[in-house]
């Protein structure tokens, strides 16, 4: 049993850490915040996205990978003054991406019961077969598998960058050399990495000293980006969503 309350860093960028911070804190355990990827407005300054918003009737699906499309989606619609006509599904990759659909007052009308990409996109390869047309909610970088699985099996799919995802350096505002000297000297008990982009970020940003603390990941997918790194985590969570990864640590202490 732990004499001290557990030290557990948390990786998500800001704005997007509060859901894992509580259950963190409703453990009894310490909670400190390094964002390793910042989030900000695409660079056209959502041109294309707002392009997409005036067409929204030439499409069947609106599909989401993440809390941060659905905000950008809601908030544009908001400035144009425009809603989804009520034939439009939407898609979402996983429960908090759902969360923030309702949130929105929109429909989940698939989600996966693994929230992967892969899974995301197999369940909606039916409709795909049938030339069903998708437009990708997404960041400026990220995984092509879903918008080439849709294409290869009949679909049309239109994407369009709805925020960016750029690395924090130690040159970021958003650096914390706290953080990193309590890293060091192993005064830090967990790192929290929840998406394969966390982990390479997290990795570039932090280095070895990562080793000094253990890692706990969110999937399978991020463990192995985690592992084609050199830096395998101690746990994994037994389902990919903010409650799993508390979960994990939660087990292995």
């Amino acid at each position: 049993m732990q004499n001290q309350p557990l030290t557990i860093l948390v990786t998500r960028p800001q704005g997007q850490a509060q859901e894992l911070e509580t259950l963190l804190r409703a453990r009894g355990w310490n909670v400190l915040f390094q964002p390793v990827i910042a989030i900000g407005p695409p660079a056209d300054s959502y041109a294309a996205l707002d392009a997409e918003l005036h067409r929204l009737v030439e499409f069947e699906w609106v599909v989401f990978s993440s809390a941060n499309g659905v905000e950008a989606f809601r908030n544009r619609l908001l400035a144009h003054d425009l809603w989804p006509p009520k034939t439009l599904k939407f898609a979402s990759i996983g429960p908090g991406t759902s969360r923030a659909l309702e949130e929105a007052g929109l429909p989940t009308d698939f989600v996966p019961e693994i929230y992967r990409a892969e899974n995301l996109a197999e369940g909606l390869v039916p409709d795909a077969k049938n030339g069903a047309r998708f437009l990708l909610i997404r960041a400026s970088r990220g995984r092509e598998v879903l918008a080439e699985t849709l294409r290869e099996t009949g679909g049309s799919v239109t994407q369009a960058v709805a925020y960016t995802s750029e690395d924090v350096t130690r040159d970021s505002p958003l650096w914390d050399s706290e953080i990193w000297s309590k890293m060091e000297k192993s005064q830090i008990d967990w790192v929290t990495i929840t998406s394969s982009a966390i982990a390479a970020s997290a990795v570039r940003l932090f280095g070895d000293a990562l080793k000094k603390t253990k890692l706990v990941s969110i999937s399978p997918l991020t463990s192995a980006a985690l592992s084609r790194l050199g830096f395998p985590p101690q746990a994994e969570a037994e389902e990919a969503t903010m409650d799993g990864v508390a979960k994990a640590i939660e087990l292995c202490n």
